[in-house]
């Protein structure tokens, strides 16, 4: 009995000189260490073991940031803590996984209890990193933080640039959300760059939300978050198609309710004008209903003023890429309301139409070959217009399908 007694005596004291042996010196010393010593141990970590040392000066961090508020060695201390994490895959993937979510919590805690500028920029430069393969923890502090600064109106910082680069590459849909709503504010413009960046790459996987975003925004917001995809080079050829097609089936069914400013009415003939070339670029027939009523729209922008007679031309030009069972009919309409222009010309009643746009719609009919303009082509080779123009009707009718 004795015996038994004397080797469990002898095994503990051997698990617990184990358990002392495996606290290095370093430790020890970071332990004992003034605050100037353990800012000085941090700094100088072995990066091969400096996880137990790493975590101490967190843990310190934290446990005093109460008492020494605003200390700015304690600030330090904090800041050479999260510093000193190490931002090459290759050595993070040295750090066990549960060591990363225990460092990933760690500097979010840091991050709530001091306010420094400088400190809080460093965490939001290593979050991504910890975030593990469990993101949400991290992008939902991201999506609280960057909310509540967007909220409070707070002026530019580093911080809230961290953030936004960060959620634009591990976001959720809440984040594109909270980041279209900066984006569309602009309240931070220096930013504003890095703002459309993280909104393009948080879009590109979420279409549902995209779509949902613009039928709730103005018309000239949807223009403007159109344009960012329209001008990147890292969106899709399919994403842009669709939505090119479903934002402009909303701008059409909600045209009425475009703002009188100019700004706005410009807007949306960019928007017309960019989402009309992809679609026709791509030969994307799902859309064909959309584009007659797209260069109906053009008609009416072109008629008032708002749209250039080139890019009237190109939109009708291009139109005939995906043609509609309507399209011939609309095309039609308007070289007829040309023919009844040069009608009124000739009496002295009205101006001549725009050549180019004539000989766009007759082109644009002959090679439809929809049998709907006979009549209305016919009838330009009466009337006088130059000969060229006469010519290419000509041409037209000859490639009608009978």
């Amino acid at each position: 009995m004795k015996s038994r007694s004397f080797i469990l005596f002898m095994v503990l004291i051997l698990l617990s000189s184990n358990i002392f042996a495996a606290i290095s010196n370093t430790e020890k010393d970071f332990i004992k260490g003034s605050l100037s010593d353990k800012i000085s141990i941090i700094k100088n970590l072995d990066k091969k073991n400096f996880v137990p040392v790493l975590l101490k000066g967190l843990d310190f961090s934290i446990e005093n940031a109460g008492v020494l508020e605003n200390d700015t060695q304690l600030t330090e201390l904090a800041t050479a803590c999260v510093r000193v994490l190490p931002s090459e895959p290759e050595e993070i993937n040295n750090i066990a996984p549960a060591n990363q979510r225990n460092i990933s919590e760690k500097i979010m805690a840091i991050f709530k209890l001091f306010k420094d500028s400088s400190l809080r920029t460093a965490v939001m430069e290593k979050l991504e990193y910890y975030a593990g393969n469990d993101k949400e923890l991290t992008v939902n502090f991201l999506n609280d933080y960057l909310s509540n600064a967007f909220k409070s109106k707070l002026d530019e910082s580093k911080v809230h640039e961290g953030a936004i680069v960060t959620l634009g590459r591990i976001g959720n849909d809440e984040s594109l959300s909270i980041i279209y709503n900066i984006w569309g504010s602009k309240i931070w413009p220096s930013y504003q760059k890095t703002t459309d960046e993280a909104l393009v790459a948080l879009s590109q996987d979420s279409f549902a939300n995209v779509i949902r975003i613009m039928s709730a925004s103005s018309i000239e917001d949807s223009a403007h978050y159109f344009s960012l995809f329209y001008k990147s080079e890292k969106i899709s050829e399919i994403f842009l198609c669709q939505v090119a097609e479903n934002a402009l089936l909303i701008a059409i069914n909600n045209v009425e309710n475009l703002s009188a400013k100019k700004g706005a009415e410009k807007a949306f003939v960019s928007f017309l004008i960019e989402s009309h070339a992809i679609l026709t670029e791509h030969k994307w027939s799902h859309a064909a209903p959309v584009i007659n009523n797209a260069v109906l729209l053009a008609k009416k922008a072109y008629d008032s003023g708002t749209m250039k007679e080139k890019d009237f031309v190109q939109i009708i030009e291009s139109s005939v890429k995906i043609p509609s069972p309507n399209l011939a009919q609309s095309l039609t309409d308007m070289l007829s309301e040309c023919n009844g222009k040069v009608e009124k010309a000739s009496h002295g009643e009205s101006e001549m139409p725009a050549k180019s746009v004539v000989l766009a719609l007759i082109s644009s009919l002959g090679e439809l070959g929809d049998k709907t303009a006979f009549d209305t082509l016919l009838y330009v080779t009466y009337l006088s217009y130059p000969l060229d123009v006469i010519d290419e009707a000509k041409k037209s009718l000859a490639a009608l399908n009978w």
